[in-house]
């Protein structure tokens, strides 16, 4: 006789709670959106938009790549090209939410296998753990700005921890505070987090405007546009200028892929095409570019104002909360005090929304569905929060240079990823999922390719990220590699989206995906309904998210 296996009684209290109805590729924040989750309208995704375009991220874009020896024309030109390029992924990508009302995990699932989809998730929430970790390091620098302003018995707070730390004490504490703040953000439900985003976005664009204003006030209204002496003395020759153009657009796009690239984990709870798409073409890139260009005119003010700032590799000049710290330091007068307070209040709240919208949320999801019977998105989340805050995030900050090549880092692993999932989607399948086979794992699947694993979208993956990784070595550790390879890394996200999805696109025409021709088929169409062995259309989870979803009412449309 056998031995029978039974799940330890340990592990079977952390299954996920959902009536019964997990499977081991389906729960309920992976399945179709029921009605009553379809809740986001336009003025959801305007707030969702302008917290991606509006933030110390976006802020940085511009500032940095001007404290990295480009002038303020170039750096706004480039910001541009990047955001509209990035709002283009966008739309690509935000479809499959609109269509069926799925999330990224599905396109992954069906781009790249069901067992290959782990890889994909675990590259996109890799960049999620980095991203959320920066998000979270400048979250803790604006709660000290917050507490120094208060308390100056905390603004001379004496340093106990080794520089080899990197990290100081009062940044540790600041730190602290805003993981226990985010922390308790997190159990909301993305369907809900709306009326969150409009209020704290509220809060930090009237906080850069004033930045801005104050900035150009003191500095006695001179033009951003203008040459400044103090920055331009950094200008790189013209050969290596137009190179820094170039990857200032692809560190723009790249740092805003990550987020374009998921857009479905968030198109999917849309009532309409409308309010979508207008905030994903229009919102989005402007705020991006206002913003970019408040840093940028900041940036240019303060350099002026205080060229100390510049002195020395990590000049704090170029992000707008170590810009805070450094007035503090500069005057800590009872008006710059109440100032800065504000101000810190207005970019806390930015850095806790980001991260809510950017990362927690998306990741969560995507760990979801890796293991659905044991994780749904807040145990993802939290999973993200604990990655994030072990790896150190202060390390990557601290200097411009270094936080663009992070920057371009995100598009070198993320953009041939959405090369792809854009050409298989609406090249290869013209927009058609056979969304039964999305939950099962067998055979018979079309996603299934080979042992769960579709080799077209691998080669093409890996064919394109060689390219960039020497480059993106020599950028990490400080060696020189070649400059070709370094020139390759600069372009890193034109080369990885373009690349990869042509790569893509000649592979599937000498070897087509599974399943050709391609049909459209919804759950609830299936001839035997069935997920893991559970009917569709029995009582329970499943068939509450399945026929109540709003993809039988887009499908009725049609």
């Amino acid at each position: 006789m056998g031995v029978k296996l039974r799940l330890p009684r340990t592990f079977r209290s952390l299954v996920v709670s959902d009536e019964g109805q997990n499977s081991r590729w389906a729960n309920a924040d992976v399945l179709p959106v029921p009605k009553h989750e379809i809740t986001y309208d336009w003025k959801a995704y305007a707030g969702y938009w302008l917290a991606v375009g509006f933030n110390t991220t976006t802020w940085s874009l511009g500032s940095s790549n001007l404290a990295n020896g480009l002038d303020a024309g170039a750096t706004i030109g480039a910001i541009a090209v990047g955001v509209v390029l990035a709002a283009f992924v966008a739309y690509v990508s935000g479809e499959p939410g609109i269509r069926y009302h799925l999330g990224f995990p599905m396109i992954s699932r069906s781009t790249f296998g069901m067992y290959g989809s782990y890889f994909v998730i675990m590259v996109k929430c890799f960049v999620n753990f980095i991203f959320f970790g920066i998000q979270s390091y400048w979250g803790g620098l604006a709660a000290n700005i917050v507490l120094s302003s208060i308390f100056p018995s905390f603004q001379n707070l004496e340093n106990t921890i080794p520089v080899s730390s990197a990290i100081t004490t009062k940044q540790l504490i600041g730190f602290i505070i805003y993981i226990v703040i985010f922390t308790s953000m997190m159990f909301i439900h993305p369907s809900k987090l709306s009326r969150v985003v409009w209020v704290s976005q509220a809060y930090v664009t009237i906080t850069m405007v004033s930045l801005f204003i104050w900035a150009m006030s003191h500095n006695n209204g001179a033009s951003f546009l203008g040459p400044s002496k103090t920055i331009t003395s950094r200008q790189a020759p013209p050969t290596e200028r137009s190179f820094r153009i170039l990857q200032a657009i692809s560190a723009v796009t790249g740092s805003w892929t990550g987020a374009c690239i998921r857009q479905a984990d968030w198109t999917r709870y849309t009532k309409t095409r409308s309010a979508v798409v207008a905030n994903q073409l229009i919102t989005g890139p402007i705020a991006g570019i206002v913003c970019a260009t408040l840093g940028i005119a900041v940036t240019s003010a303060i350099a002026n104002m205080y060229p100390g700032s510049l002195k020395g590799t990590t000049s704090v000049v170029w992000n707008p909360i170590s810009l805070l710290s450094y007035l503090q330091t500069q005057d800590y007068s009872a008006t710059t005090r109440a100032g800065t307070f504000f101000a810190g209040m207005g970019f806390f709240a930015s850095q806790i929304t980001i991260n809510l919208v950017q990362n927690s949320v998306a990741c969560g999801m995507d760990l979801a569905s890796m293991a659905p019977k044991y994780i749904d998105v807040t145990r993802g989340s939290l999973i993200m929060c604990l990655v994030g805050y072990l790896i150190q995030p202060w390390r990557f900050v601290n200097q411009p240079g270094l936080f663009i090549s992070v920057l371009n880092s995100f598009g070198m692993f993320v953009a041939p990823l959405a090369g792809i999932n854009a050409v298989d989607f609406w090249v290869v399948r013209k927009l058609k999922w056979k969304i039964p086979d999305l939950f099962k794992g067998k055979d018979d699947n079309i996603y299934w390719y080979t042992a769960g694993l579709n080799w077209r979208a691998f080669a093409s993956w890996s064919l394109t990220i060689w390219a960039s990784f020497p480059g993106f070595v020599a950028a990490m550790n400080g060696k020189d590699y070649g400059i070709g390879w370094t020139r390759t890394f600069q372009v890193t996200w034109i080369v990885g989206f373009c690349g990869s999805g042509v790569l893509y696109y000649l592979i599937c025409l000498v070897s087509p995906p599974p399943g050709a021709p391609y049909i459209l088929q919804y759950l609830d169409e299936d001839p035997e309904p069935a997920i893991e062995g559970q009917s569709v259309s029995e009582e329970g989870a499943i068939q509450k998210h399945v026929v109540s979803s709003g993809a039988t009412d887009l499908k009725a449309e049609q």
